[in-house]
């Protein structure tokens, strides 16, 4: 009988892997032991039933297995390629599928769904008190990139006679849908909808690439580093111990994904990024894994 899967990586293994140092080893620090170490990918990045939906019920691991399992498959591949020099359209396009994915299955992202769903709720009860549904469409843009409510719903939940009561219904109905009580709404990575909002996003920014032959990136377990408020500021990722990943803002962002070497300064800037931004890890080369160790703060992931 298999084993159902319950430490579930929140990082892929794959990506960790790409920070083993040129002596073949992958050292790590971890934040608990305060040590710089050679550690094993299956060891790091993960937390217990991260995934499993209802763990004390109906026990159900798929989104690891299932969804996440080809999401990361095809990331993989991506990643890949880019390493490669591969620098097209095509590929760009298949890295902001599993950069989507990535943002979204993050301990925090996750762990914010439920106090952000009752904020859309309330939100919705604005309705009642705004002028028009241009001005209503207008603030639930600058507060919910990426919702939308069309006029003819809008005019729906003005004429409801007791709208709080009906949006108390659609609060039931989500706690419903499954996850964990303090991590809830898992099927937000299972269904493409919500990540096809955000990749729509990166897609929209011009991408380019920084490498550097000194192998100096290091990757900390916050792997992908944007404001939260406000992804569409920009996005960096370090890909690789040799390459890192740029998203910025653009008008018109350009075809492809752009590439230059990085200066010394610029890996230090991300080094020191990637670690104040980790929760408990960090791989790469252990020099400069060293260098900015100091920056893990142990945010843990209550």
């Amino acid at each position: 009988m298999n084993k159902k899967p319950r430490v579930h990586h929140f990082v892929p293994q794959f990506w960790i892997k790409k920070f083993i140092s040129a002596d073949g080893k992958l050292w790590g620090y971890e934040w608990n032991d305060d040590r710089i170490r050679e550690r094993s990918s299956k060891a790091m990045m993960q937390v217990f039933d991260l995934y499993t939906i209802q763990p004390g019920g109906a026990d159900d691991t798929s989104l690891e297995t299932n969804e996440l399992g080809t999401i990361d498959t095809d990331g993989a591949d991506a990643l890949g390629r880019i390493l490669k020099g591969d620098l097209s359209e095509a590929t760009k396009l298949d890295l902001a599928t599993f950069l989507a994915a990535q943002i979204m299955r993050d301990p925090g992202t996750l762990k914010s769904f439920r106090p952000r769903t009752q904020e859309f709720a309330l939100f919705l009860l604005a309705v009642a008190d705004a002028p028009d549904y241009a001005t209503f469409a207008a603030e639930l843009a600058a507060r919910f990139p990426g919702a939308n409510i069309r006029e003819d719903e809008f005019n729906h939940i003005r004429a409801l006679p007791s709208a709080e009561t009906e949006i108390d219904k659609i609060i039931s109905a989500l706690d419903a849908a499954g996850g964990l009580p303090d991590i809830p709404f898992t099927d937000l990575i299972r269904n493409p909808k919500g990540r096809d909002i955000i990749r729509d996003v990166l897609v929209g920014m011009d991408w380019h690439i920084k490498t550097d032959s000194s192998a100096g990136f290091i990757l900390g377990d916050g792997a992908v580093l944007y404001e939260k408020s406000d992804l569409r500021s920009g996005l960096k990722a370090p890909l690789s111990t040799t390459t890192a990943l740029y998203l910025r803002p653009s008008q018109t962002p350009t075809q492809g994904i752009t590439s230059s070497v990085a200066q010394a300064f610029e890996v230090d800037e991300l080094n020191y990024e990637s670690a104040a931004r980790a929760r408990l890890w960090l791989v790469g080369e252990s020099t400069r894994i060293e260098a900015v160790r100091t920056q893990v703060t142990a945010q843990g992931f209550g």
